[in-house]
Parts: structure tokens; C-alpha cells; sequence
């Protein structure tokens, strides 16, 4: 079924060019290009700086200068790897409009974002999976607000519901991690589970060091802290052409009704009930065990009633997923792929593991957001449209003001 939005663009596209939608003040697109190459650099710059500063601050008294130094070389280059893609989609934008010879729905956004992301170079995993996932949740979350059907848009409302599957997707991904088979990052990172005769555990069995209460009141403060100075970072960015403007509004009425003080809440409850589950369940049995960690995944999974929010539900179904699938293929690496008696399901799981997934979902995602973006801002989400709108310095803004003209000229 061809959408609403495909027909009227192609209407209202019909004789128009490039450089009707893309760049009026240049005359050829080749000057056009010399321009953003030139000056879109520092949007990627700006866009990541969450990323150098928020790291540091949760390890707190884990930071070294050699990890300092390392960090502050990986900022920089998924700034610069952020700010090629983001060229080489604005490129092919007129690319794809000279070969095809006009304006074609699906090639406005959607394949030279995608295009972009795959002639870019490439990230190192850790990178790569940090990326992919974040394109693979906004695009979740987009294709949630866009669905019409009767089942998501009931989820979408309830929220009993979205706390309970919440709770599921916390009890996975804590089960996955202390099992020590999946090494990845989460708001909260329990030890793996450690043998039965090992010495690492605590006099009360604990995997900590410490005592239980001084494990506690870390974690509350050090996530709580996290999560104000995240949504402070959060507040700038909205607030940043007033703040521009007059720095003294920083302490003003204004600038504290933008900032929200229940993700620090989420947090600090999050891990203070994971921890205490963990540190009871220890008590009780002697260790901890995985199962523990499953029991108190579940229940530090309540809090997300304090913070229902896209950005963290869909953080937690893409981590189950992702977690789930890792603790799957290391499982079935253990066999022999040889192996004629061995399970099918763990053949097929380990040839299925070979396949680039997160390249090819980063490719996908970024393609779909760049097409809601253009086409259902209604439904983009709020990150994403800053973050196009920073790293092209507001020549994607401009496209999608125009689109916005034309399809006001029909309707």
C-alpha cells in the first residue's frame, strides 16, 4: 500500500530539484558540497560531548590518565566518524537527485542516510554497538508513535503494563550479566556469578568489597548524581539560545522548570533495590547466583513507574534482545560447529552470529530516522531532530521546513 505522504510528495515534488529543497542560495550543487564539508565539523563535536564527560564521572575513582587519555581519543573520533556520515548523506542527497534525474520519495532521507552510514568509516565495536543501538532504539521508539495498530497503541497508553514488561527486560539483562557470558555496559553491572568455593565473595557472601551499607549509599549517590547531571546536559541543550544570550538565566525559574529530577530518582532506586535484593539474597543462601540477580532485576525494575519514558523502555527491550542473543551465540560457541550430533538450533545460532548484525542494523535505523524525519516529524524523536539538526548545522531543519511548505500548498 502506497502511503499518504509518498503521493503527495510526489506531487508536489514534480519539476522541482536539489537545489529547490536542499541548497536555493547555491547555484551549483558542487559549491554546495564545498560548503557543508566545510563547515559542519563541529556539529559531531558538540553532538558527543555527553559521551566525554558522563563516563568519567561514573567511575569516579577508577579514572586513570591512560584511560582519560583513551577515552578522550575515542570522543574524537566518533566525532570525526559522525561528521563523515553526516557528509556523505548530505552528498548523496544530490548524488542520488542528479542520477536519477528528480526527486524520489525514498531517496530524499532514507538511502542516503543509509548510504551515508555505510560508505563511513568504520567504528571499533564498542563504538559501533553504542551507535547501532541508539539508532535502533530512536527508531523504536518512531515506529511505536507511527503504528496505528489497536495492541501498540494500547501498550503505548498503559502503563502497568510497560512497568511489568520493563521489570521482565531488567530481570534478563541482570541474569545475562552475572552469569559472566555477557560482557556489556548497563545501568548497573553485577560481578559474575563466582564458583561455589571461591573466595572472592564478602564475609556474608557478597560479591562486593566493603560493607553492605557503604555498597548501598555508593550507589544511590553515584547514579542519582548521574542522572541530575544528565538531565541538567539536557536542559543546556534546550535552553542553549537563551543561555546564549544571558548566562545569569541558568539560575533562573526557567532553566529549573527544564530540568528533571525523576531520572536521578529512576536511577538512584534502580540500583539501591538491586543491590539490597542482591546483598539479602547473599545473606540468605551464602553467594550470590544468578538467579538472584534475575529475582533483583525484576524487582529494581519497579521504579520505572517514577520515569516512564521511551528513552528508557526501549533502552531496556533493545539491551534484552541484544544480551539475550549474546548469551545465546556464546553458549553455542561452545560446541563444535562439526559436530553432526550437535543441536541444529546451536548450529544455526553460531552462523547466524556471523553475520555483521550491528553494522547492518545501524545501516537500517539511521536510514528510517532520517526518513521520519523528513516525513513524520510528529513521531521523530526529540534527540534525533536535535542531533540532525547540530551535526548539518540546520541545513536538514531547512529541508524538512521546506517538504512542510510544499505539502501545506496541497493540503
Amino acid at each position: 500500500m502506497v502511503s499518504s505522504s509518498k503521493l503527495v510528495f510526489d506531487r508536489v515534488a514534480a519539476g522541482r530539484t536539489c537545489r529547490d529543497l536542499w541548497h536555493p542560495q547555491f547555484a551549483s550543487c558542487r559549491r554546495y558540497n564545498v560548503h557543508f564539508w566545510r563547515t559542519i565539523m563541529p556539529g559531531s563535536f558538540k553532538l558527543y560531548v555527553p559521551l566525554l564527560v558522563l563516563p568519567p564521572l561514573v567511575k569516579l575513582n577508577d579514572v586513570t590518565a591512560r584511560y582519560l587519555l583513551e577515552h578522550t581519543l575515542q570522543y574524537v573520533y566518533i566525532s570525526l566518524c559522525t561528521y563523515v556520515q553526516a557528509a556523505l548523506s548530505l552528498s548523496a542527497q544530490c548524488a542520488l537527485h542528479n542520477l536519477l534525474g528528480r526527486l524520489n520519495y525514498w531517496c530524499v532521507m532514507f538511502w542516503p542516510c543509509l548510504l551515508g552510514v555505510a560508505i563511513g568509516p568504520p567504528l571499533p565495536k564498542p563504538l559501533l554497538r553504542l551507535q547501532a543501538i541508539t539508532f535502533f532504539n530512536m527508531s523504536l521508539e518512531a515506529a511505536v508513535r507511527k503504528s496505528t495498530a489497536p495492541a501498540i497503541q494500547y501498550s503505548r497508553r498503559s502503563k502497568p503494563l510497560a512497568t511489568l514488561t520493563f521489570m521482565a527486560f531488567s530481570a534478563l539483562i541482570l541474569a545475562c550479566l552475572r552469569s559472566g557470558r555477557v560482557k556489556q555496559f548497563w545501568l548497573v553491572n553485577p560481578n559474575p556469578e563466582a564458583p561455589p568455593n571461591s573466595t572472592q565473595a564478602g564475609s556474608a557472601g557478597c560479591s562486593h568489597a566493603g560493607r553492605c551499607s557503604q555498597h548501598l549509599i555508593d550507589g544511590v549517590l553515584k547514579y542519582g548524581m548521574v542522572g541530575l547531571i544528565l538531565e541538567a546536559g539536557r536542559a543546556v541543550l534546550r535552553k542553549w539560545s537563551l543561555l546564549a544570550t544571558r548566562p545569569v538565566a541558568l539560575f533562573g525559574v526557567e532553566f529549573r522548570a527544564a530540568c528533571n529530577l525523576k531520572l536521578g530518582l529512576f536511577l538512584a532506586c534502580y540500583v539501591g533495590i538491586f543491590r539490597s535484593v542482591c546483598c539479602l539474597c547473599a545473606r540468605r543462601y551464602g553467594r550470590e547466583r544468578v538467579a538472584h540477580a534475575a529475582v533483583a532485576g525484576f524487582l529494581a525494575g519497579i521504579p520505572y513507574w517514577l520515569y516512564p519514558t521511551y528513552q528508557i523502555y526501549t533502552l531496556g527491550l533493545t539491551k534484552a534482545i541484544e544480551m539475550g542473543w549474546e548469551y545465546c551465540g556464546t553458549k553455542a560457541a561452545d560446541g563444535d560447529d562439526d559436530d553432526d550430533d550437535g543441536c541444529i538450533t546451536a548450529r544455526l545460532l553460531r552462523r547466524a552470529h556471523r553475520l555483521p548484525m550491528l553494522r547492518l542494523v545501524q545501516m537500517f535505523s539511521f536510514g528510517y530516522l532520517g526518513h521520519v524525519y523528513a516525513f513524520y516529524p510528529r513521531v521523530s524523536p526529540v534527540f534525533h531532530q536535535k542531533a540532525m539538526d547540530v551535526c548539518s548545522t540546520d541545513l536538514t531543519l531547512n529541508m524538512k521546513r521546506r517538504i512542510a511548505a510544499w505539502f501545506a500548498e496541497v493540503l
